[in-house]
């Protein structure tokens, strides 16, 4: 399954809600279909009560919820996978539209967890000497929740920055809270996957590792765009097999695959779980390595970029001048 926060387009984000991809082009509202579900085909009376407590309008909300929410949406897509080809045009309990065409929603990026571990140094970097990883251990630092935009969305590119990259990153989704994972039980404890476009100021990257290390190159506003969705681990049975592939405006930038990795799924969730991990956290697994042939090609205003991953989907983004800043500091 595909899971994303959605409004139509048009309406206002604070009527943004869950929603599941049901076929290939409509999204349908998992609470309301849930509400109908629960009194019309259950029984139960209390069916609008229990789908706000189930399934909420944030994916990080319904991954604390636990089990009883994953029940839930179980049950809900195998009744809106019968319902739709008997009543493609139904409606909820208030009158909500239960389907709305992909074309006509907006997505929200799928997941805004306490924290962003950012993976680096995780694929070979061809024509750099890199083909071994630099250490035993993962490396990498942590991205702010600032960081975060969604599909659709502009990302801002700062005046102090000439040099701005970009890089398709497959992003896991940790489930429930835990701690200590072993790697052998690295798994139980993702919900799914999506895409996250690692953004970074590399000319800013450059002075700052001058000092020591890179941090702000990394973590201006909008430079973890991620999305469109959640797909589920039963939607990606082997996350280690999948291609990742950058384009901006239409040319390829980079292409790799996740088999690539030098620390995989289940020693990155293992390493990083030495702190407290909570639902709706995201580890990014890292960027494969830029094909582009020029070291100073950066992107500028106006770009499209199209971060693709196999068996997830495309997020895309436009490059736009951060407005309001006219000087470097």
């Amino acid at each position: 399954m595909k899971l994303m926060r959605y409004s139509r387009k048009g309406e206002k984000s604070s009527r943004a809600r869950l929603g599941v991809l049901v076929g290939k082009d409509l999204v349908a509202d998992l609470r309301a279909a849930y509400a109908r579900y629960l009194i019309e085909e259950i029984g139960n009376s209390k069916g609008r009560e229990l789908a706000g407590i189930f399934l909420p309008p944030y994916i990080a909300q319904f991954l604390h919820v636990g089990t009883v929410a994953t029940e839930a949406l179980s049950e809900t897509y195998g009744w809106l996978s019968d319902l739709v080809k008997a009543e493609p045009q139904g409606l909820g309990l208030n009158g909500e539209e239960l389907f709305v065409p992909l074309a006509e929603c907006r997505l929200y990026a799928p997941v805004r967890g306490s924290k962003i571990i950012s993976v680096t140094r995780n694929y070979p970097r061809t024509g750099r000497g890199e083909e071994k990883p630099n250490g035993k251990v993962p490396t990498g630092f942590l991205k702010v929740p600032s960081c975060v935009t969604g599909p659709g969305r502009d990302i801002l590119k700062p005046s102090v920055t000439r040099q701005l990259g970009c890089g398709a990153e497959l992003a896991v989704v940790i489930g429930k809270r835990c701690k200590y994972v072993p790697e052998d039980r690295a798994y139980d404890v993702i919900a799914g996957y999506t895409i996250l476009n690692g953004i970074t100021a590399r000319d800013i990257e450059n002075i700052e590792r001058q000092a020591g290390r890179a941090m702000l190159s990394r973590t201006f506003d909008t430079f973890a765009p991620i999305g469109p969705w959640l797909a589920t681990k039963v939607e990606i049975p082997d996350p280690m097999n999948l291609r990742i592939r950058t384009r901006v405006n239409g040319e390829v930038v980079q292409d790799g695959n996740t088999s690539e990795m030098f620390h995989d799924i289940p020693k990155l969730v293992s390493y990083m779980s030495q702190m407290t991990l909570m639902p709706g956290d995201i580890i990014s697994t890292g960027a494969p390595a830029s094909i582009h042939a020029r070291p100073d090609w950066s992107l500028n205003s106006g770009d499209v970029i199209e971060a693709e991953i196999e068996k997830i989907g495309t997020l895309l983004n436009a490059v736009v001048d951060e407005p309001g800043v006219t000087s470097r500091p």
